[in-house]
């Protein structure tokens, strides 16, 4: 029988997977404007392929960052540690206002976790962050965020992918370059076609993380000049 507790935990993570969570992710496209912009994205068939490899680049990069900072103690957070896995990832990223963005969507996520859970891990965590002036690096933010509230590394790591992979639906749909039902339902294949390599998914060093979305990374460095559909402004 699952308990009250446990119900309660599911709430709060159906809570952090819903898009109006305003953590400014509905709105963080990961540079797509600049794949359709370049036609890595004109026919169903290029949307499963953008979506595939967007998905391999998740589990390749980001997961070993987010698998990192989960297992990182917030109780006595080791600042040395925490600062290398810092560097590491900001090392490897090539978009500015990319990554940008996402030390946004990481402060705003802290924030908003701070205020849901009352936690006093994540006002711990934050301090650090700040006394540190470290840099909110969101897959970083995440990982740490999940462990002190609880959550274990399967339902961080389903919770990351979805959410990354959510987030690019919306971004398609309000760009134009799918219909809602076609859209959700590659989201759906997407989901099914990855659940097995996120539920077995075994985590290496942050060091062996590597980019496999090259045309995508290139696309992305002119995200910053593609007028965007998504903020008409």
């Amino acid at each position: 029988m699952i308990s009250s507790k446990d119900n309660t935990h599911l709430f709060l993570l159906l809570q952090m997977a819903d898009s109006a969570f305003p953590v400014g992710g509905f709105a963080y496209s990961y540079g797509l404007e600049s794949a359709v912009k370049h036609n890595l994205i004109s026919d169903s068939d290029g949307l499963r392929e953008y979506l595939i490899t967007f998905s391999e680049q998740l589990i390749a990069f980001d997961f070993p960052f987010v698998a990192a900072a989960h297992q990182q103690s917030v109780i006595s957070i080791q600042v040395d540690e925490l600062k290398q896995l810092l560097a590491v990832y900001r090392s490897m990223l090539l978009n500015p206002p990319l990554s940008k963005a996402g030390c946004v969507m990481g402060r705003n996520w802290m924030k908003i976790c701070k205020q849901i859970t009352n936690s006093y891990l994540l006002d711990e965590t934050e301090e650090v962050f700040t006394k540190e002036q470290l840099t909110f690096e969101f897959p970083v933010v995440f990982g740490l965020s999940m462990q002190a509230t609880n959550f274990t590394l399967s339902q961080t790591l389903f919770l990351y992918f979805y959410m990354s992979m959510r987030d690019q639906i919306s971004a398609l749909i309000r760009l134009g370059a799918a219909g809602p039902s076609m859209a959700h339902t590659e989201l759906q294949q997407i989901l099914h076609l990855f659940a097995e390599r996120v539920e077995t998914y075994e985590p290496v060093h942050y060091s062996n993380a590597y980019k496999s979305a090259y045309l995508l990374e290139l696309a992305q460095l002119s995200h910053d000049r593609v007028y965007s559909k998504l903020f008409q402004n």
